[in-house]
């Protein structure tokens, strides 16, 4: 799983197994550690819930989370469609943005990334753009 977090927004890049686990329990994460101290890491993780009605992002104890409602997981990661999005109302001012996208491989091989679990690229014939 791929993060990127760039001003007031969040994506996610799901490979065919992160897919595959979320479908079939409910939770994929991937963890960043930062030291050897205890507790110096980051986990993010994307989980699914029936009690949701839309998708939302919460952070606590050094863990991001993005949870999506059930039905709309489980739709995603069985169908062709690439991503899902949605503004997450902060306050009056300021929303979060958060995409959940599955990866595709580049089209254009890049140096040291391992893109075995990636979909295969729909685009023919354009060049690998991973904003």
């Amino acid at each position: 799983m791929k993060l990127r977090i760039r001003g007031n927004s969040i994506r996610l890049r799901l490979g065919e197994s992160e897919i595959a686990q979320l479908a079939k329990t409910g939770r994929v994460s991937e963890s960043i550690v930062f030291s050897a101290l205890p507790g110096n890491q980051l986990t993010y993780a994307v989980v699914t819930s029936a009690d949701n009605t839309e998708i939302s992002t919460r952070l606590a104890d050094n863990e991001i989370t993005v949870t999506v409602p059930e039905v709309l997981g489980r739709g995603w990661a069985s169908s062709t469609q690439v991503g899902l999005k949605h503004e997450q109302r902060i306050n009056d001012q300021v929303s979060l943005s958060i995409v959940i996208e599955k990866d595709f491989r580049c089209l254009e091989p890049r140096p040291g990334e391992d893109q075995s679990d990636s979909f295969p690229n729909p685009a023919k014939g354009a060049a690998c753009g991973h904003p």
